[in-house]
């Protein structure tokens, strides 16, 4: 069965499976010193997918290695290819928009 587990499995919170065709929010994390990216973390709502950020952030906040950390919409099936992926460097990956759905532009 094709697809991907959303959600967190701990503390008796729900996970689900999703079709390749749907739309998650992820995590990407860029790394300045190596120029890739990398996405964790996937989430049904954009306000989850916040505080797996902020969490990302608490992680790294001591490592020498500090990602930039932002909340991406990407298909399920991008998010499973790059599982697989290492040191991605391709141009057309999802990137977090300016402003979240619902507010005002400034």
């Amino acid at each position: 069965m094709g697809g991907l587990w959303v959600g967190v499995g701990w503390f008796g919170l729900a996970r689900r499976r999703m079709a390749d065709a749907a739309a998650v929010y992820a995590v990407r994390r860029d790394w300045p010193d190596w120029h890739t990216h990398d996405f964790v973390a996937p989430r049904l709502a954009q306000a989850e997918a916040e505080r797996a950020a902020a969490a990302e952030l608490a992680y790294w906040r001591r490592s020498p290695a500090r990602p930039e950390v932002s909340v991406v919409r990407i298909s399920v099936n991008d998010f499973r290819i790059h599982r697989d992926r290492r040191d991605c460097r391709a141009p057309d990956c999802a990137v977090a928009s300016p402003n979240r759905a619902g507010q005002p532009r400034k």
